[in-house]
């Protein structure tokens, strides 16, 4: 019978070449998928920073200009609530559009 220890030695060398080769692979993808993940964090970050410094901006004009409760009638609060949801609709779109 034959000696195959040294194939087998070819073999199990062959193989951990491979492993630590994919292993390099796997570590290579894995720092970028973290890099990509980071800025795209980030970027929702800062969107969500602009949609809360528009908000203060509303609440701060809000209340600079508020509407007096005599002059609130059912047409006008209808009209301000399709002109609020507008204005919420209008600063989804600018926001997705800066993505």
């Amino acid at each position: 019978m034959r000696d195959i220890r040294g194939d087998l030695q070819d073999r199990a060398n062959r193989v951990s070449e491979q492993i630590s080769a994919t292993q390099g692979q796997f570590d290579k993808v894995l720092k970028q998928l973290k890099l990509e993940h980071q800025v795209k964090l980030e970027e929702l970050k800062s969107d969500l920073e602009a949609v809360r410094m528009v908000m203060k901006t509303e609440d701060r004009l809000g209340v600079i200009a508020p509407i007096k409760q005599s002059e609130l009638r059912a047409p006008q609060l209808s009209q301000q609530a399709h002109s609020q949801q507008a204005t919420s609709d209008s600063l989804v779109r600018k926001v997705s559009a800066l993505r």
